[in-house]
């Protein structure tokens, strides 16, 4: 009989974590309680808050209804505080967003179904990365030389273009999975080119919000083809941690994606470095989180940032994140920095890549080095 792998749901209820999962001792210096840590960042008045930034004004910006002087200067206001947040920052809350709260919570019902299963009914969804089948249910396996491992199991498919999605890694239960995953992609779907619009002219200036779209979908050449953008979908499950000043949910990285759209179900864990220091996400109701992954770095040649985060545990709670990861084709097109952006001042700070050799590269970096530091982590 295969046995089966170890999930960190089935450890939680142990007084002291497994010596796999315990961190080294330089990175345990700053790691805590998640809920106790964002309790004392809440009463901390002098700590830095992430940008939270509107951007209905952007989406209204056809709306003839409004006042046409009022209307383009909150569309400014409203481009100018987007690329802020991702150049500063390289993350923000968006509210305006033009998702209903309903959706919303019709997609955390799902994934919070699915994983109130029994761990034996989940493993039908088993993923096997060792055989390269990385979609499916799993638990993070160490992914760096040292060997440890991260307290988070997970469910992880590919959303978007649904004809290629292979449905048989959607949960058949709840029974409403399938549709409401469906739902929220297909609205994350346009909100990604939303936002990809709002950053390009924040770039590029008016008259070039689809420069960033197209960059990321379009095979340039002698036979131009268009693709679409790929979400995938992942949604992380952090059981309770009876020692969490000992281990991380996920560990300090940089996204791959062009973007990464988050929802969660209210209890801390996103950390984010900014300033030398990590900054505890708060709970803005109604927001997502927008991340700056390293694909929009790479377009931008480093205007926008990449933002170094990693997610905590807790005594207390389990957390549940679900995150979509807006990516380009893997081998259409090759990314690079846009032309427009690229100086005698201001040389390519990125050799031109796909997608996939950009994964490929990170993972040999990582696999490489027993530890990464946060500049080289930001570099990668």
């Amino acid at each position: 009989q295969k046995q089966l792998p170890a999930r960190v749901e089935a450890l939680s209820g142990l007084s002291a974590i497994p010596a796999e999962y315990v961190r080294p001792a330089d990175e345990r210096a700053d790691l805590g309680d998640a809920l106790e840590l964002a309790r004392t960042h809440a009463d901390d008045h002098t700590a830095p808050r992430i940008p939270v930034v509107d951007i209905s004004p952007f989406l209204l910006a056809c709306s003839k209804d409004d006042d046409a002087k009022q209307q383009n200067e909150q569309l400014s206001e409203c481009v100018e505080a987007v690329r802020a947040a991702a150049a500063e920052w390289g993350v923000m809350h968006i509210s305006g967003h033009g998702i209903p709260g309903e959706v919303m919570d019709r997609l955390r019902a799902a994934g919070a179904a699915f994983f109130a299963l029994p761990i034996e009914a989940k493993e039908a969804y088993a993923n096997d990365p060792a055989a390269g089948r990385l979609q499916g249910y799993g638990s993070r396996l160490a992914t760096n030389a040292s060997g440890q491992r991260e307290w988070e199991d997970y469910l992880f498919h590919l959303l978007h273009p649904d004809g290629l999605a292979d449905h048989a890694l959607w949960p058949a239960h709840p029974p409403d999975y399938v549709a409401a995953t469906r739902d929220f992609g297909r609205r994350i779907r346009d909100l990604a080119s939303a936002l990809l619009a709002v950053l390009s002219v924040g770039l590029l200036g008016p008259g070039r919000g689809e420069a960033l779209e197209k960059a990321l979908i379009t095979r340039a050449g002698e036979h131009e083809h268009d693709d679409d953008l790929r979400l995938q979908l992942k949604i992380n499950y952090y059981p309770r941690c009876p020692q969490p000043e000992l281990a991380v949910g996920v560990e300090a990285h940089t996204d791959v994606s062009a973007l990464s759209f988050i929802i969660h179900n209210g209890v801390p864990g996103l950390q984010v470095r900014h300033g030398g220091r990590w900054v505890t996400a708060r709970d803005e109701p109604g927001t997502i989180i927008v991340h700056v992954g390293d694909a929009l770095e790479i377009l931008s040649n480093g205007r926008y940032t990449s933002v170094l985060h990693r997610g905590l545990v807790n005594r207390d709670a389990v957390r549940v994140s679900w995150v979509v990861f807006c990516e380009p084709p893997p081998d259409l097109v090759l990314l690079r920095p846009m032309p427009e952006l690229v100086t005698p001042d201001n040389p390519a700070r990125f050799t031109p890549r796909t997608f996939k050799q950009h994964i490929d590269s990170k993972l040999f970096k990582k696999h490489q080095q027993l530890a990464v530091t946060d500049d080289d982590e930001q570099t990668n």
